[in-house]
């Protein structure tokens, strides 16, 4: 691909990141590539005038570069929106799961990035739509995941799962998670959801503590319809859409949820292989310590 221009995107907090911005521009500079700053990121490197809304960088932007964790990624990601612009994620210290190049590799992996040694790796969004009696009250999606909990109010919440228009059960619960594939090692696995590998085109469901051994995790096919009813939820029940944006509930609202084709396009090398991601990242498949006792 040709890129003319790159967008950045980060945390603002990372202790590297103003070393990050100048790292890229002298390298896009000696290759006469334009480098484009969010608001925040301008803000930081006072230069207030050149930073651009999140909108308008992404549609600048031949790639998107985001610096920090995961949350930065998510942030990009959803700045993104259907565009399909290329996601490129450098992790400045956390676990960065979606992050998987940690900065030491950074000026490496940039170079590998502007000669075009790269693939880009398609992944879904979920999608969901509140329905408040018979119009859309809002609407959310995720790269990880859709949250239906109880919000701030310990109390458990009376739910329905229909899946297409065949009730599974109402239980109660403290919520579910809607999870892509790409999401499935976030909220979906602490939550006993299983592992996904982000080429398999489904859904995954997960309650949260639910109070019934009968409402276990599910793994669905894209094409199924599936709903969320939210019998009794009282005041405080929230969507959040990656853990970064929030929409209020409401007793009676049903959620209908669905997957996309492959839309987040991000950038990836032969060493962010899944399952070599999985083993480093998890601790996937490790030996067992040796007792100290030499058993």
């Amino acid at each position: 691909m040709n890129i003319a221009s790159i967008g950045i995107f980060g945390n603002p907090a990372r202790q590297d990141i103003v070393a990050a911005i100048a790292m890229v521009r002298e390298r896009c500079a000696a290759v006469s590539i334009t480098v484009l700053l969010s608001q925040r990121l301008a803000d930081l490197a006072g230069q207030p005038q050149n930073g651009l809304a999140d909108a308008d960088l992404v549609e600048q932007s031949d790639l998107i570069i985001a610096f920090g964790g995961d949350g930065s990624m998510l942030h990009a990601a959803r700045a993104i929106a259907r565009s399909r612009v290329p996601l490129f994620g450098i992790n400045l210290g956390s676990l960065g799961y979606l992050t998987d190049v940690p900065f030491d590799e950074f000026d490496a992996a940039l170079e590998k990035v502007l000669s075009g040694q790269f693939q880009l790796d398609g992944r879904a969004r979920v999608y969901g739509s509140v329905w408040r009696g018979d119009q859309i009250f809002g609407s959310a999606s995720g790269l990880n995941d859709l949250v239906v909990n109880m919000g701030s109010l310990p109390r458990a919440l009376d739910l329905e799962l229909r899946v297409d228009d065949e009730s599974l059960g109402r239980f109660l619960g403290d919520g579910m998670i809607f999870s892509t594939p790409t999401g499935s090692t976030a909220y979906n696995l602490s939550a006993g959801g299983s592992v996904c590998h982000p080429g398999v085109h489904c859904l995954l469901l997960a309650p949260i503590c639910p109070h019934s051994l009968g409402m276990r995790p599910l793994i669905l096919s894209n094409d199924i319809k599936i709903e969320l009813v939210l019998h009794n939820v009282g005041e405080g029940a929230t969507l959040t859409a990656d853990g970064q944006t929030a929409l209020e509930l409401e007793s009676g609202d049903r959620l209908s949820v669905h997957i996309s084709d492959p839309e987040v396009m991000l950038v990836k090398f032969p060493q962010s292989d899944f399952f070599r991601v999985m083993h480093h990242k998890l601790n996937w498949g490790a030996s067992p310590r040796r007792r100290r006792d030499g058993g």
